[in-house]
């Protein structure tokens, strides 16, 4: 895979932890201590709502937004907001589901798989078209800005 322009190297870092997220989230039907499954949805749940809905934020902010009215990235980034939008409300879901006790494993794979095919769509097409299509300039900008803070 070719190196990531630095400006998105954090948002590729993010996706690597998401990816492992994803497995993990797989496995939890072929888990019998009901704890454990328990435990790993629970992590999963502290995880997007802690650092993949900021991952998102930063997404959107700094990089889907300067291209949302380009005709060439347009779609792909209409494409990931909806995915980040399936994502909100299935994750939801799941949080609800956790707290009265029955989380649907259905769910758990949908989930799984929706995020990991959206990772991979970003690092395959929607992040090589943001490195094109912003000036180099303003990526160099963007890989200082206090990105947590956005």
């Amino acid at each position: 895979m070719p190196r990531r322009h630095d400006a998105l190297t954090p948002l590729t870092h993010d996706h690597h932890h998401a990816l492992a997220q994803a497995r993990r989230l797989k496995d939890v039907a072929k888990l019998e201590d009901e704890a454990a499954a328990r435990n790993t949805v629970n992590d999963f749940v502290n995880f997007y709502f802690g650092r993949a809905i900021r991952h998102f934020h930063e997404e959107e902010e700094l990089f889907f937004a300067p291209l949302v009215d380009e005709e060439q990235a347009r779609d792909l980034i209409l494409r990931a907001v909806s995915d980040h939008l399936r994502l909100h409300a299935m994750i939801r879901t799941v949080k609800r589901q956790l707290s009265s006790g029955d989380v649907d494993p259905e769910l758990l794979d949908r989930v799984a798989t929706l995020l990991t095919e959206h990772v991979r769509f970003e690092e395959q097409e929607l992040f090589p078209l943001i490195e094109s299509m912003i000036p180099e300039d303003d990526l160099q900008n963007l890989a200082t800005v206090g990105r947590r803070d956005v």
